[in-house]
């Protein structure tokens, strides 16, 4: 026989709803993280809030909660728009709850409104939290401290394959004005979303196993809001670029604020586009300088032969004049001679000189540059230099001939 003290359970259940709406406020401000998410047909959406113990991920609370149709068409947009990110697991937010107890379905909260400011701070906490580490860990200036190569031009790619930003990436590398020649490999990777984090960091694994294929890795995509972009500001992935033993160069698109991985890469560019760019100004600078050097050596060169033609020449005179006043005094001295001494010695003599004078002159004449192209002669320049061993010019080099009359250019074919 029940006794006077016993209530059905409906009646326990409506006690009990009766007396926590009469002892507990009508609201309060909770903040909790976020253990599960969705969304159903009619436009409710049902959360789990959690609490962790600290430095772990054991729930020391729990609770469900929701928020009807009417309130998240408004509470969804409006966080979406100020906190940039979109309502997520393991999101930590800051909430305005009603407490609800309902005989079937038990202890709820029903959420009416959500403070976008104190999750964006979370963001921004979270992010500041990750780069004192990468700092503590001595590896946030690691990638940043390597020197870009000369020739960046074995290039690999983490992107995804249909993104728009890596279409841009590759159009702008490979149809440069300046008509350079880039290596690309692409690994494949999720670059938004749940999974992004855990794909490119496999991606990155994938490139370092063939690290001495490349000269530089470009992380690349082409933009988004702050919580598709939110994977970038993660430790582990910051890590593993921050450890990179090749420079890393980011495009990754951001509107505003710049991620920890942008941080910790060596190079940072604001666009896909802009990172291809970048690249094809790091070659541009190289064939700059190389051209300037030839441009300088032909001067030189050129400068150099001039002014050995020139001491020729004074030279020539020079030997002329003496071999003039030789042959006055060889001619006094054959007079008083000839006086003295047979016809025969006197024409011995002056067939010596003769000889001597032709000696002088032919010399002169064989040491004349220009009289050497006119023989057949040639001069065969090779980048700006005198071609003298046939082993520096390789096949299809363009080469070019100086001759006796006019320039000629030719290729090399074998």
């Amino acid at each position: 026989m029940p006794n006077k003290n016993t209530i059905s359970l409906l009646e326990l259940q409506m006690l009990i709803k009766e007396k926590l709406k009469s002892a507990l406020p009508t609201s309060y401000q909770v903040i909790a993280d976020i253990n599960e998410i969705k969304t159903n047909a009619s436009g409710h959406c049902y959360i789990e809030l959690v609490e962790h113990n600290e430095n772990s991920t054991i729930p020391k609370a729990k609770v469900s909660a929701t928020i009807w149709a009417y309130t998240y068409r408004m509470l969804k947009p409006y966080f979406e728009t100020e906190a940039g990110v979109a309502l997520d697991v393991g999101m930590k937010i800051s909430v305005t709850v009603q407490i609800q107890y309902h005989e079937l379905y038990g202890l709820s909260l029903n959420i009416i409104d959500i403070d976008p400011s104190y999750t964006v701070s979370e963001i921004e906490l979270q992010r500041k939290r990750t780069i004192k580490k990468l700092i503590e860990d001595g590896i946030f200036e690691m990638n940043r401290s390597l020197s870009m190569p000369t020739l960046p031009l074995q290039i690999a790619i983490i992107s995804s394959e249909t993104a728009a930003g890596y279409r841009d990436f590759i159009n702008q590398l490979y149809n440069n004005g300046r008509n350079y020649n880039f290596t690309t490999t692409l690994f494949a990777a999720l670059m938004q979303g749940k999974e992004a984090e855990t794909s490119i960091i496999a991606a990155i694994d994938e490139v370092y196993k063939q690290i001495n294929d490349f000269d530089v890795l470009v992380i690349i995509r082409g933009g988004g809001s702050i919580s598709d972009l939110a994977c970038f500001d993660g430790y582990q992935i910051a890590s593993c670029i921050a450890q990179m033993p090749i420079p890393v160069i980011t495009g990754i698109g951001h509107d505003k604020d710049v991620s920890v991985v942008d941080l910790v890469a060596n190079t940072m560019t604001k666009t896909p586009t802009a990172a291809a760019e970048f690249l094809i100004d790091c070659i541009a600078q190289q064939d700059d300088y190389i051209n300037e050097i030839a441009e300088q050596l032909v001067y030189l060169t050129r400068e150099q032969l001039q002014t050995k033609n020139y001491e020729l020449q004074n030279m020539a005179i020079q030997l002329k004049n003496i071999s003039s006043i030789k042959i006055e005094q060889d001619k006094y001295f054959i007079k008083n001679f000839f006086a003295q001494q047979m016809k025969p010695l006197l024409t011995l003599r002056f067939s010596e000189l003769k000889n001597k004078l032709h000696s002088y002159q032919t010399n002169i004449e064989l040491n004349n540059p220009k009289n050497i192209l006119k023989r057949g002669y040639s001069i065969v320049m090779h980048n700006g230099t005198a071609l003298t061993d046939a082993n520096v010019a390789k096949a299809n080099d363009e080469i070019e001939i100086i001759l006796h009359k006019g320039k000629k250019t030719a290729i090399i074919k074998a």
